[in-house]
């Protein structure tokens, strides 16, 4: 079990800091609104990763855990899941985004799956606050899973 949450959450942590969505190859960013949302989703990204990063290790017995910091960091992993789809606007797949064009070719789906990590990492947060870090630890998983159905069809590999 350990294993396979370090598997399906270090995919979602590398795939923050390696930019879901965002990038920073180097490119410039553009001062429209497309490279504004570019430049909030890839920030968003990267606080996202850090939280589901500090979550996973916590979950996987890496770093000390405890009731309170655990409910904190998965309350700020659901408020940033909310937070990821405002920054995929039209059109704002600048040069250095790891977004796929079926972003907005599929935007339905896409957001049908942003809505998944947002259901799993609200169930998860609800259920920190609830019933604490050692009865809700195995939820984790469900937020690595959703990470993932989204970056699969919707990020470009990063090489």
């Amino acid at each position: 079990m350990k294993k396979l949450i370090a598997t399906l959450l270090g995919a979602s942590l590398v795939c923050g800091l390696a930019a879901c969505g965002g990038g920073g190859g180097g490119a410039e960013i553009p001062d429209t609104p497309e490279g504004a949302a570019f430049e909030y989703r890839h920030s968003v990204m990267e606080a996202l990763a850090y939280k589901v990063g500090r979550v996973r290790a916590m979950a996987m017995g890496e770093i000390p855990a405890n009731d309170a910091a655990f409910a904190k960091d998965t309350a700020d992993v659901a408020a940033l899941a909310g937070m990821l789809p405002e920054g995929f606007i039209p059109n704002s797949a600048v040069e250095g985004s790891a977004a796929l064009p079926e972003v907005w070719t599929n935007n339905a789906d896409f957001r049908a799956k942003a809505m998944d990590l947002q259901n799993a990492a609200q169930a998860l947060a609800d259920a920190a606050a609830a019933n604490g870090f050692e009865a809700s630890k195995g939820m984790v998983q469900a937020v690595g899973q959703a990470c993932g159905g989204c970056h699969r069809p919707y990020r470009r590999r990063q090489e």
